[in-house]
């Protein structure tokens, strides 16, 4: 049986890749690494066949995908620049497609869930006493939330709701991690399009919030862990009442 760290390292591994996809990956780490805005001069696709020393349909190639992602713009007679937009904008086009569908609904719940359960380890080790504060902070007031019986059903859904959507974004914010921070506050921009299918808030699941807070103050992972996943649970059986034809937030939404 050969050895799977031969088949890494081999030729034909390496050939089996897109050449287009390593131009790509080079033009994105030449903005990065120069930190250049948008606007920014890249050349021209003939420039680039020479400086990369590869053929002008891998140039078109990785010049399409990139330009497909909202990365780079180009004009006829003119040459490519640094497109305008963020990173925010770029994973908006690449969930767009995943939400058209039940199955690319929950593949979205479950890529929330993983993500925040694994920023959990981050966020025990980055989290200040300041971040902690507004947790708990967020708790307090999903409580009142619940004792005040003079809100209707639906006002306190919605109230409930931005202060949940405020506790996971603070929460992940404190993982100090910009890149996770950002692509999961786009996924909850998704969930928030769905309101009219979230639950009913209930007193169980601000103690879970509090839970989780509970268990960051004492620098305990695992139980951070077990109380984020029970909170999570409801996530997927939210899910399945979707009507996804009537219900799919599109990318209007975020205009």
């Amino acid at each position: 049986m050969p050895d799977p760290t031969d088949l890494l390292n081999s030729d034909s591994w390496a050939t089996s890749f897109p050449k287009s996809s390593e131009i790509a990956e080079q033009i994105c780490l030449r903005i990065q690494r120069e930190k250049l805005v948008p606007g920014s001069y890249l050349g021209t696709v003939e420039k680039l066949t020479e400086e990369f020393g590869v053929s002008r349909s891998v140039i078109r190639e990785a010049v399409g995908n990139l330009r497909g992602l909202g990365v780079i713009t180009g004009r006829p007679k003119v040459g490519l620049s640094v497109a305008e937009g963020d990173i925010q904008s770029v994973l908006r086009k690449v969930l767009v497609p995943q939400t058209t569908c039940e199955k690319g609904w929950r593949e979205v719940a479950q890529l929330r869930v993983v993500i925040e359960l694994g920023s959990i380890p981050m966020v025990i080790q980055n989290i200040t006493d300041l971040q902690l504060d507004r947790l708990q902070e967020i708790v307090d007031e999903q409580h009142l939330l619940l004792e005040n019986d003079q809100l209707s059903d639906g006002l306190l859904l919605k109230k409930f709701v931005e202060k949940d959507l405020l506790f996971h974004e603070a929460l992940l914010q404190a993982a100090n991690q910009e890149l996770i921070t950002q692509f999961h506050q786009v996924l909850m921009k998704y969930f928030q399009q769905g309101i009219d299918f979230f639950p009913l808030p209930t007193f169980q699941m601000v103690d879970e919030h509090q839970a989780v807070v509970d268990a960051l103050r004492d620098r305990d992972c695992n139980i951070a862990i077990q109380s984020l996943t029970a909170h999570l649970k409801p996530i997927h059986s939210m899910l399945n009442t979707f009507e996804v034809s009537d219900t799919s937030p599109s990318d209007d939404s975020f205009e």
